[in-house]
């Protein structure tokens, strides 16, 4: 029982320290650009509790990926109605840029 409990303790503590390492960032789409075949970056508010491999407040999407498709449409949707986008990043996740954090989610504001 004494190991099950560690182990759930372990467990708690990994889930929270990796979920403290995501940024987040809220305001309106601003800088969208392209860059290489298929990457878009955009900038959406100040991002805070980025991970080291983001050390700007952007975000980078593959449009390979059909998420990636997904998110464009809704931050070209957005920009266009003049409307905030609230982004949460995957955690620890540059995978599409090097030094841009991939977004786990992207959420149009009222």
């Amino acid at each position: 029982m004494k190991k099950i409990r560690q182990f759930l303790v372990f467990l708690n503590t990994s889930v929270l320290l990796t979920c403290a390492q995501a940024g987040t960032s809220t305001g309106p789409v601003t800088n969208i650009f392209m860059h290489t075949p298929d990457v878009v970056m955009f900038k959406a508010g100040t991002a805070s509790g980025s991970p080291k491999c983001s050390p700007f407040s952007e975000w980078a999407i593959k449009l390979s990926d059909p998420a990636g498709k997904g998110f464009l449409a809704i931050l070209l949707s957005a920009q266009a109605q003049g409307k905030s986008v609230k982004v949460l990043g995957y955690t620890n996740t540059c995978r599409d840029w090097g030094d841009r954090e991939l977004p786990s989610y992207i959420m149009i504001l009222d």
